[in-house]
């Protein structure tokens, strides 16, 4: 049976005329990765900063593990928000002796979290040698002391190059399958749909969806097509009833369909109208169409 681990109910904040937060809801259960995703000032740092009491909330409130929230249960929650801060001329160990000590828990699971991200083998270096891909996994390594039930990260593979945003991708995941809850702010279309199970879009304070990853990706195939004529192309296409959305975009013709049809049906359902296709490309719709098409509309 699933377990409910956070809940959001009707959640607001504005600072001062700018609404921020907009009667935000959301339900996280174990084992979740959540990708809460949106564009820059969509109100994704101000859910996380709510959700660790670091802000308070105009209006609305939010359980954790179904309780409200208390000392207790922010120990069960790890966190990565804004850039890491540590002593650069202490080592990764003597460092998160310190997280450990500021959580009130004790070493015994360092050498396991350096493990896990990776660092074994620069444990004792000190951290100003690190790259960034490297400071970025001592992060995260940070937030796993005390075996926490909860991670929240906000942006973590912000600046990062091609190779270490896999590697925390591939991190996050590992932990994600030994049963950690995971939320992850990003604007990294691509990235969430490869690590979350769960998002949540906002825009401008106001959730637009929130579901499955897959749901999204499953939920239309995209088709493009040209015709000699396109104008007459469109006026077909808005009278078929496999075909939920039209658009033209550039020099294409953009289908959404209700259900999932092949090519070559597609082709010959033009060609009974005397419309004869030139080009047609068929695809799943991706994480990125499906949350431009929300901000279109």
């Amino acid at each position: 049976m699933d377990h409910l681990v956070l809940e959001i109910h009707h959640m607001s904040k504005s600072y001062g005329h700018i609404r921020a937060l907009n009667d935000f809801s959301l339900e996280v259960h174990k084992g979740d990765v959540v990708g809460i995703l949106g564009p820059n000032g969509s109100g994704k740092t101000t859910i996380l900063g709510i959700l660790l009491d670091i802000l308070k909330p105009d209006a609305g409130e939010y359980l954790w593990f179904g309780k409200e929230p208390v000392s207790s249960s922010r120990k069960k929650i790890g966190a990565l928000l804004e850039q890491p801060l540590f002593y650069p001329y202490l080592s990764a160990v003597k460092n998160l002796k310190i997280v450990a000590d500021i959580k009130g828990v004790s070493h015994e699971s360092i050498d396991k979290v350096l493990e896990t991200v990776g660092l074994t083998d620069r444990k004792n270096s000190k951290y100003k040698t690190y790259s960034l891909g490297m400071k970025q996994r001592l992060a995260v390594a940070a937030t796993l002391i005390g075996n926490p039930e909860v991670l929240i990260l906000d942006e973590p593979t912000n600046g990062l190059d091609p190779k270490s945003i896999a590697l925390i991708r591939n991190l996050i995941a590992d932990v994600a399958r030994k049963g950690v809850t995971v939320l992850l702010a990003s604007h990294l279309l691509d990235e969430v749909q490869k690590i979350c199970s769960h998002v949540a879009i906002l825009d401008k304070g106001v959730s637009l969806h929130a579901g499955r990853v897959e749901e999204v990706l499953n939920s239309a195939l995209r088709v493009e097509i040209k015709a000699e004529d396109m104008e007459g192309l469109y006026k077909e296409a808005s009278e078929m009833a496999f075909i939920s959305e039209c658009r033209l975009e550039e020099d294409v013709l953009v289908l959404m369909l209700k259900e999932d049809v092949e090519p070559a049906e597609i082709n010959k359902s033009f060609a009974s109208r005397g419309i004869y296709l030139s080009y047609l490309s068929a695809g799943k719709r991706s994480l990125e169409s499906y949350f431009l098409d929300l901000l279109k509309e």
